[in-house]
């Protein structure tokens, strides 16, 4: 009796008239797997209900939700936290952190009335609570003092600046004031001998304030440098006046270099070498990086023009790639003070900041002609190619409205929706393998997507 057998199937591919398939190939294949070449059901998605659900930014409902993470914390407390707008969350910078703090930029929600605020989440030793913490520090004013002579020495006389910061609850300092202001001198220097005291005028604190640091400029033979010398605790709303020796031999460490974020920065991930990346609402076409361990500071000297406006960033190995609305660019390097950038060869723009994802080392997103991939590992780095080219025509691939796509990455394939002209979402299993690749269609919507590696798992929030 004649059979017809099909050793390998390969999917849709819906740029080939239906007459025209490859062998292999279907006019549909839904709701299936063929990540081996063979046909396997697609696995029906189990309902999470053990896990508790926080609703950030004003979301009324989880159906509503454009971002999803799953923060673990504290005694083994899981909650997904989920947001009404595009949010970036970056894991924290501390090995073994008692606060399992993460770091969350974008639409936050957090600063007042209309403000995002880059932020810090940080835990209870418990996990049963926890803060948001504004990562923007506003820098005091300039310290007003006034000197009080032990003795006149004219013979020994000093001359210097002081400058001050402030510091949070968990540690994190200020940005430096201006320097000392001191009506006793035409420049503001202050002129004092050895031993003399020093008062610093009282202050209100800013919100979240524990301790103001007092600064002061030491100068060398041949170099200077600004060196701690006190700090003081806050007292009720503020700082109270502050008298202090100052002693030659008291000067402590040099002042950290600290530069306050941008109050809209966004999509902050965590670099290779202990610091991060991120860029500004306001200057899309900069791409800024932190200090090394310093989370909460963002120098100017690190930050690196592009000549396209920025949609979203993503990390592999050494290299941040910017997408942009026109050419991607990669910057590579292994310190925040020498990343190099490279503009790519392909004026492939991202569409949708959503489906910007990242598997084996490479970056995928979708672009107005495909889903292009970003690679250092392949043989031509600086080439973008379109991953869905000989399965979606230019034609296929508008009619997807590619501007919606979201997307992640799960167990080897990229899973993408869709909403169509006519409101639906359109779910597609796109398996990349060793010589097989196939591109499937499923029943599943979903409004935000969000995977976890610790479980390899891919959670999503399906439409209601």
């Amino acid at each position: 009796m004649p059979t017809i057998r099909i050793d390998s199937f390969a999917g849709i591919m819906p740029r080939v008239h239906p007459t025209l398939l490859p062998d292999g190939c279907a006019v549909k294949a839904h709701n299936c797997r063929l990540k081996s070449g063979k046909l396997s059901p697609l696995r029906e998605p189990l309902k999470v209900s053990g896990k508790r659900i926080r609703l950030e930014n004003g979301l009324d409902k989880i159906a509503n939700a454009s971002s999803l993470y799953l923060w673990r914390r504290g005694d083994n407390i899981e909650e997904f936290l989920a947001w009404p707008g595009i949010v970036k969350v970056a894991q924290g910078n501390i090995a073994d952190d008692a606060l399992d703090r993460i770091f969350v930029t974008g639409e936050t929600g957090i600063g007042g009335t209309g403000l995002n605020h880059p932020c810090a989440y940080i835990s209870s030793a418990s996990g049963s609570s926890f803060t948001r913490h504004s990562l923007v520090k506003t820098a005091l004013a300039a310290p007003v003092i006034k000197v009080a002579p032990a003795n006149a020495d004219t013979a020994n006389t000093r001359y210097t600046f002081f400058f001050q910061t402030w510091v949070d609850a968990y540690g994190y300092e200020s940005g430096v004031s201006d320097h000392s202001v001191n009506a006793g001198t035409e420049d503001g220097s202050t002129e004092y001998n050895d031993g003399d005291e020093i008062t610093f005028d009282a202050l209100t604190a800013p919100a979240g304030a524990v301790m103001r640091r007092l600064y002061k400029v030491v100068t060398g033979t041949q170099t200077e440098s600004i060196q701690f010398i006190a700090e003081q605790p806050v007292t009720g709303s503020g700082f109270l006046e502050f008298t202090v020796a100052i002693k030659d031999e008291d000067a402590g460490e040099v002042i950290p270099s600290m530069v306050s974020p941008p109050v809209d920065l966004s999509w902050m991930s965590y670099v290779p070498g202990n610091f991060y990346a991120g860029f500004s609402a306001s200057r899309l076409r900069t791409v800024m990086f932190s200090d090394v361990n310093k989370p909460t500071s963002w120098p100017d000297a690190y930050m690196y023009d592009i000549r396209d406006n920025i949609v979203g960033l993503a990390v592999a190995g050494n290299t941040v790639y910017a997408m942009t609305d026109g050419y991607p660019w990669a910057l590579s390097g292994s310190a925040p003070e020498s990343m190099t950038p490279t503009v790519l060869s392909s004026p492939q723009a991202c569409v949708s900041a959503r489906s910007i994802c990242i598997m084996d080392g490479s970056v995928f997103y979708a672009s107005q002609d495909g889903i292009c991939m970003l690679s250092q590992s392949s043989g031509y780095p600086l080439l973008v190619p379109v991953i869905t080219e000989k399965y979606f025509s230019k034609r296929e691939w508008d009619s997807l409205n590619p501007s919606s796509c979201i997307m992640d990455t799960y167990d080897g394939a990229l899973h993408a929706w869709f909403t169509l002209d006519n409101g639906l979402r359109q779910g597609y299993v796109i398996d990349i393998g060793e010589g097989v690749s196939a591109i499937t269609t499923h029943d599943e919507q979903a409004k935000a997507v969000f995977y976890d590696p610790r479980e390899d798992a891919l959670y999503y929030v399906r439409e209601v």
